[in-house]
Formats: C-alpha cells, sequence, structure tokens
C-alpha cells in the first residue's frame, strides 16, 4: 500500500489533499488579504479533508479502511514505547520514560490497510513546532510535519497534509484527542476514547484546536476543555452552516471575523456588518452572508437585531471593504 496524492488511479492508494501552508507571507482571496495562513481571519468550507484524518491508537480500522499498525520510538531509543495524545499533543510513553515534542521527532506511526498484503506505510515525524494559540493566554499549540515514502514525488517522500511543495516541513497538522468529526454533517464524534484526529491547516477541525477549544485543552484557563455543543458551533461557524444540515455556504479562505462568548477570541479593528450569532445547531439569525451569492438557503432565518454573541458561541461580521 502506498500513500499517494489524490487523483491517482491506484485503487489501494490512499488519496491525501494537498493545502497550501507555506510559513512565509502569501496572497489569498484574490489578493484581498495578506497573511501568513494561521495568523488570517478565513474561513474554511471543509472540517479536515484527510484520508488519515483519524486514528485509533488501538488499531481500530477507520472509515477510509487504515489502522495504526505499530509506533517505532526514534533512533537509538529503547523500549517498548506506546503512543498516545494527552492534551491534543502526541505522546509517546515507555514506563516512565516519556517522548513528546522535540522528542519525537524520527519517530515513525505505521499505517497500513488490514490484510497481510497489505504492508505498512511509515509516517514519520520529522518536525515539530509550538505556535501561538488563537485564544488570548492560551497556551502554544503543538504543530507537527508528518511525512511518508513516494517514489513518484520529487523528493521521494511527501508530506501528509501537502504533497507537492518542495519544503517536506512546510505543512504542519495539529491533533485533537479522543474525539472525531463527521465531514457530511459538520458535527463532533464526542468521547471516542483512543481515537485521535490529524488536522492539517485550512480545515476548521485544525482552527478548532488553534482556537483552543480542543477536546483536551485547556479552554479559557477553566482547566476543562470547551464542551461538545461548543465545539460543534465552533465547526459550524467557521464553515458558514448556517442551516445545521451540515451544507456550507462559503467558500475556502473567505476573509471573515469572529469573536466567542468566552471572550478568548476577539476581533481586530473595525467591524463590518454582523453575519450570524452562532449555535451547535447552526446560524441562530442572518445579517449578510459572508460570500455575494452563497446559493438558496435550505432554511429561514431571523434577522440578527437585538441578539449578541451572549445568545450563542460565536457572533461573526463581515470584515469592512
Amino acid at each position: 500500500m502506498a500513500l499517494t496524492a489524490s487523483g491517482c488511479d491506484d485503487p489501494d492508494a490512499v488519496d491525501i489533499d494537498t493545502v497550501d501552508d507555506q510559513g512565509d507571507t502569501e496572497l489569498r482571496n484574490g489578493g484581498n488579504i495578506s497573511c501568513p495562513p494561521r495568523q488570517c481571519g478565513l474561513n474554511s468550507a471543509e472540517v479536515n479533508g484527510r484520508s488519515i484524518r483519524e486514528l485509533n491508537l488501538d488499531g481500530e480500522v477507520n472509515a477510509d479502511g487504515l489502522q495504526i499498525a505499530g509506533f517505532i520510538a526514534p533512533l537509538g531509543l529503547l523500549g517498548n514505547y506506546q503512543l498516545s495524545v494527552e492534551n491534543d499533543e502526541l505522546v509517546a510513553r515507555s514506563g516512565n520514560n516519556v517522548l513528546r515534542g522535540a522528542g519525537l521527532l524520527g519517530a515513525t506511526i505505521l499505517v497500513k490497510k488490514p490484510g497481510l498484503l497489505n504492508l505498512p506505510t511509515p509516517i514519520l515525524i520529522l518536525g515539530h513546532n509550538r505556535i501561538p494559540s488563537w485564544a488570548a493566554g492560551g497556551p502554544p499549540v503543538d504543530t507537527y510535519a508528518l511525512v511518508y515514502p513516494d517514489l513518484g514525488s520529487l523528493l521521494g517522500s511527501r508530506n501528509v497534509c501537502n504533497g507537492d511543495l518542495t519544503d517536506l516541513l512546510a505543512s504542519t497538522a495539529t491533533v485533537l484527542g479522543g474525539e472525531t468529526y463527521d465531514l457530511a454533517t459538520k458535527t463532533v464524534n464526542a468521547n471516542k476514547d483512543r481515537w485521535f484526529t490529524i488536522a492539517c491547516p485550512g480545515s476548521a477541525a485544525d482552527k478548532l484546536r488553534m482556537f483552543g477549544y480542543g477536546p483536551q485543552s485547556n479552554f479559557g484557563g477553566t482547566g476543562l476543555p470547551a464542551t461538545p455543543d461548543q465545539r460543534q458551533a465552533t465547526l459550524k461557524m467557521i464553515t458558514a452552516d448556517y442551516c445545521g444540515t451540515g451544507t456550507s455556504y462559503t467558500q475556502n479562505g473567505t476573509p471573515l471575523q469572529w469573536a466567542n462568548a468566552a471572550g478568548t477570541v476577539a476581533m481586530q479593528g473595525a467591524l463590518g456588518d454582523v453575519e450570524s450569532v452562532w449555535t451547535k445547531n447552526g446560524a441562530l439569525c442572518l445579517g449578510t452572508t459572508r460570500i455575494a451569492n452563497p446559493g438558496a438557503l435550505a432554511c429561514s432565518l431571523p434577522s440578527c437585531a437585538g441578539l449578541d454573541v451572549d445568545d450563542g458561541e460565536w457572533i461573526t461580521h463581515l470584515p469592512p471593504q
């Protein structure tokens, strides 16, 4: 079995979508916004479009027919290290020995499709970084460059989150422990012990982690994570799922201003028109849509007049023109 970029003809291949995640400043949305990818107020139409987006630590098969077949510690380390996800970061333990952060560099996660003839594909942890959270006062967020061999690529390897850049370490994923996400309905599958989500930059799941809403993260200094309902409201908000049915009325990279009820994420600068107040069920109201012609909405929503962020989890505005 080989992990390959999407669009190939190999029926046993694992499709990996590509996504821009360069560390340098880049122009987005037709040149209207210029900023690093993880610093823009940009929405996402997708929750998380990757074939290894969710994995089970005990080897259960995910929806794409993949399973973890083993974990190999970095070269030279002895011991039977077991991979886990704690506080929304990758951790490996062997007795009293713990590997996390940069200590995982060089480690390998073996992933395969069930069957004797399917050999595991090694996914190497070749990069780690801690980047600032989008939440005020939030702890840094751990990100990982995950690379797998691909003889058909320019360098003989590809990044799990980006199949085209020549710099294999340019794209970094976040992880969310004990939870998965339904891509069709844009809902939270909570309390999924021993499962974790790999979220690539540009996805709503990654933004959720950056906002400090991870299922194992310390939300707003409370010592507890945000609730599943709070996380689902966040997914609905990011993806413009106004009606709460899973239909996204937006396009990737659309500029947006957002703020949450807890005050951990605030909007900067002059505010544009109110778009919506958001709950786990989608938009509570609708002022103006974030793209000019989203198509006919499948629901009727009241005006946002008289409502504010305290009536939901999030409020969104359109950036002023």
